[in-house]
């Protein structure tokens, strides 16, 4: 298949990791309580209230910061979609950024989108830098995974989005914020803008839900996952494509009373998977698929020749078919040490392989997160992307204005009631542990 169709199919895949969980434990990474929410999310009568209707506009913008020449490959992805939802009237504005590998109108950011619209802020959602549109239309590197580089570029896109909203568009304040990854890239962002100032006010609030603390850390704890629940090699992986699948088209196959085109897929396949072992395994294997995308991208872009050959790459009529299989079974470890490490080694003097690792921690702004009252945190006790030394890290360094809520997994707990009168508590700067 071509990319483009790669890319479908990958999608398609990744929504296979919101399924349900059994009672068996996944040994020394994540309880079938945390599993469980991660994949099931927010239940339907616990989501808080939500607007009847959002407007929603898409908006494609150049970056001129993005890197030269793009990749045949990537024609479809000449400018970046960022997606807005504007108040008639005067309004704050929230630019919210997704998670790993995610688009700028996923199912999360349309429900957070919706949220901040009912309570009265224009929107702005983003994609992931590590969303392969966004690598090959914004990325001044091609290479994603570095926190800070990454930021830059977020930033730029926002500058230049800002930039082409109609005149009419009144906005009164800037608050950032994103979830799992994408928190990270909002509080980077925020910090960049302390210091460059390009926006026509200055963000103020930025709030991280569920991010990781060390980008490398938790894609290794999803890579030891993807090992534990699916195995090493090419087999795993096909068996359980083929057993996900099998099982979802026998289950259409049957019901009556649900068609695909009008039904959430998310509560179809809760209906397929049978084990924790199961979930365990869609899971790792929704942040395996994004990082294949990254890896894909940074090989072509970086020149490195693991998967690709830099003096034929592919072009938009190959199939990708060979490639998608060798990229399956590397893990995150073997991006940095195949592609990312030695391209920000050659363009970055100074730089050591600790000092690439260290640089992809929110340690890097610890001292903005210890001091400024703007910057707030949601986070869930069992995130299976979390340490305990690192959710210590983030309860020390963000004292009274994290909220710790006992479970939720990763992310499991978005759109609750709870967590968002918590958030919006804080982006409008009342959070009510704040300076107790």
């Amino acid at each position: 298949m071509n990319v483009r169709g790669a890319l479908r199919a990958l999608s398609a895949l990744t929504l296979l990791a919101a399924l349900p969980a059994d009672a068996e434990p996944i040994v020394g990474l994540a309880d079938s309580a945390a599993v469980r929410a991660t994949v099931l999310g927010t239940p339907p009568q616990e989501i808080a209230p939500l607007p009847a209707r959002v407007p929603l506009d898409e908006i494609d913008i150049t970056c001129p910061r993005a890197h030269q020449p793009r990749p045949a490959i990537f024609w479809f992805a000449k400018q970046l979609r960022a997606w807005v939802s504007l108040q008639r009237g005067p309004a704050p504005l929230a630019i919210v950024i997704s998670g790993t590998g995610g688009d700028g109108n996923t199912e999360k950011l349309s429900l957070l989108r919706a949220v901040l619209y009912g309570a009265g802020y224009h929107v702005l959602t983003m994609p992931s830098p590590t969303f392969p549109g966004f690598i090959a239309s914004a990325s001044s590197t091609g290479v994603a995974g570095d926190l800070l580089q990454d930021s830059h570029d977020l930033y730029a896109a926002v500058e230049e989005i800002l930039g082409h909203l109609p005149a009419r568009i009144r906005i009164t304040e800037i608050d950032i914020l994103g979830y799992s990854l994408g928190g990270a890239n909002a509080a980077v962002i925020k910090s960049i803008d302390s210091t460059e100032r390009r926006l026509k006010l200055p963000i103020h609030r930025a709030l991280m839900i569920n991010p990781p603390v060390s980008l490398f850390s938790s894609m290794s704890r999803l890579d030891q996952l993807f090992t534990v629940s699916i195995g090493p090699g090419d087999q795993g992986f096909e068996q359980l494509y083929r057993r996900i699948y099998v099982r979802l088209a026998n289950f259409y196959r049957v019901s009556d009373a649900v068609r695909i085109e009008d039904t959430d897929l998310f509560a179809a396949a809760a209906a397929v998977l049978r084990t924790d072992n199961d979930f365990a395994a869609a899971i790792a294997l929704t942040f395996r698929l994004a990082l294949m995308n990254v890896f894909f991208a940074g090989d072509l872009y970086a020149g490195t020749g693991v998967v690709t050959d830099p003096r034929h790459p592919p072009g938009p009529e190959d199939s990708t078919d060979s490639i998608e299989r060798r990229l399956r079974d590397m893990p995150f470890a073997e991006y940095f040490d195949r592609v990312f490490a030695p391209y920000y080694l050659s363009h970055r003097p100074g730089a050591t392989r600790e000092s690439l690792i260290a640089e992809s921690r929110l340690e890097i702004i610890g001292e903005a997160l210890r001091t400024d009252p703007d910057y707030y945190a949601q986070t869930n006790a069992d995130d299976v992307i979390l340490s305990q030394p690192e959710l210590d890290w983030l309860r020390n360094t963000m004292n009274d204005r994290i909220a710790v809520y006992e479970h939720g997994g990763h992310l499991g707990n978005l759109g609750a009631r709870q967590q968002v009168a918590d958030m919006l508590a804080m982006l409008a700067g009342r959070w009510p542990e704040a300076g107790r």
